[in-house]
């Protein structure tokens, strides 16, 4: 193999525990269903239900394609503490995540990586977790920018994985997902 090419690896999180290929092809043969409700306890539902579809800053429908076990993000793992876990959206846990998974798919061994001109780009859209805070301006800490700004999210895995290249977060709208 010539030695100017890597070995790309790759990690995905989808509904229905879907997390690795042999399952996700399974669940795409088998035209599987993974759209569920969100839960009440996440989002207070039946404050927002409505059965007129026109009316303001309400739903007729709370189905979605929902990731579970969002809640069980290592923080220590990524040296990042439990005061500013609790700020960090989730979109930024799971690139931490699926981004340590992905070089380990890849047999790429994240310190030979460090120091490295290795570039970051990143897709990203979104800031329903760090507008949250806006209603409650008391929760806001030191670390809610950096924990919900989507400029920060590219530049959090140059740091924690020392690496010296480019870093860009792009907020491509849906096709961020």
């Amino acid at each position: 193999m010539d030695q100017n090419v890597a070995i790309i690896g790759f990690a995905f999180r989808f509904p229905g525990e879907l997390n690795d290929e042999e399952v996700f092809w399974s669940a795409l043969i088998n035209h599987k269903n993974l759209v569920s409700h969100i839960d009440s306890v996440r989002w207070p539902t039946n404050e927002f239900r409505h059965a007129n579809r026109s009316e303001p800053g309400r739903s007729i429908t709370f189905s979605a394609g929902v990731l579970s076990r969002i809640d069980e993000f290592d923080a220590g793992f990524f040296g990042i503490s439990p005061r500013e876990a609790r700020t960090l959206d989730p979109q930024q846990r799971l690139l931490l995540e699926l981004s340590w998974e992905s070089m380990e798919n890849g047999c790429v061994l994240p310190s030979a990586l460090a120091g490295t001109n290795c570039a970051v780009y990143v897709g990203i859209s979104g800031m329903d977790y760090g507008n949250r805070c806006m209603d409650d301006l008391s929760v806001m800490t030191s670390h809610s920018m950096t924990g919900n700004a989507l400029s920060i999210a590219a530049n959090r895995l140059s740091y924690i994985f020392d690496l010296h290249g480019p870093s860009l977060a792009i907020d491509t709208a849906c096709s961020s997902s």
